[in-house]
């Protein structure tokens, strides 16, 4: 038994050069949430050629899941943060939540995604935001989280604000690895989607169904 422990918690990879290397940026990144894609490069290289060894290493230290998915022909790296929970909606204490203007959020770039499923690259700008605020199939969804009230003309200072808030939750998933964001300061919001955005397919796969019912439940709920 003794040595079937030892076995189990066999860290010795990480003393392998590649490993050390860039371990240490590898585990801050992961740790906080981000999913790592090709474009980490050597992060990416080492998640690959050493995947079982990191698996272990977060189960046993941390108890959590090393997850590896593939989506649109691209592989990405995730720790599960959100098994027990999805977001300050169903539970507030929830480590590393995401705010529900953000999963709204995100549930629209999944759908975008989808849309540009044959583009190269989905590069995405805020006047391309705006118009599906404004008449694309989630605009009830989207109108409700951003706005006072739904309207069919809202003011330059109201678009204003949307797209800041807009900006704070497309610079959280440019931490969490979801989109490579292009612009900064007072540029207009560019980014690009990346294939990892899939991932909140499975964490929100109920809300997903019905995205007007859910941002009226948050509405209701006043938790924005």
């Amino acid at each position: 038994m003794e040595n079937e422990n030892e076995k189990t918690a066999d860290f010795r990879f990480l003393m392998e050069e590649t490993v050390a290397r860039y371990f240490a940026d590898l585990n801050i990144k992961l740790l906080s949430g981000r999913h790592i894609l090709v474009t980490d490069y050597g992060i990416f290289s080492v998640l690959e050629d050493y995947y079982r060894d990191f698996q272990n290493y977060y189960r046993q230290l941390y108890g959590m899941e090393l997850g590896r998915k593939m989506f649109d022909r691209s592989t990405y790296y995730y720790l599960n943060f959100f098994d027990a929970g999805k977001g300050k909606l169903s539970d507030p204490s929830r480590y590393r939540a995401l705010t529900e203007l953000q999963t709204v959020t995100a549930l629209m770039l999944l759908d975008m995604y989808f849309t540009r499923f044959f583009d190269p690259e989905k590069k995405i700008s805020w006047t391309m935001i705006r118009e599906d605020i404004q008449s694309g199939d989630n605009r009830i969804a989207l109108q409700r989280m951003l706005f006072p009230e739904l309207r069919t003309e809202y003011t330059d200072p109201e678009w204003q604000s949307a797209e800041r808030r807009f900006k704070v939750a497309i610079t959280k998933f440019n931490d969490l690895g979801w989109v490579t964001q292009s612009s900064s300061g007072q540029e207009e919001l560019c980014f690009v989607i990346n294939p990892s955005i899939h991932r909140i397919a499975e964490l929100y796969e109920t809300e997903l169904q019905d995205l007007a019912a859910f941002s009226k439940k948050v509405k209701a709920g006043k938790q924005i």
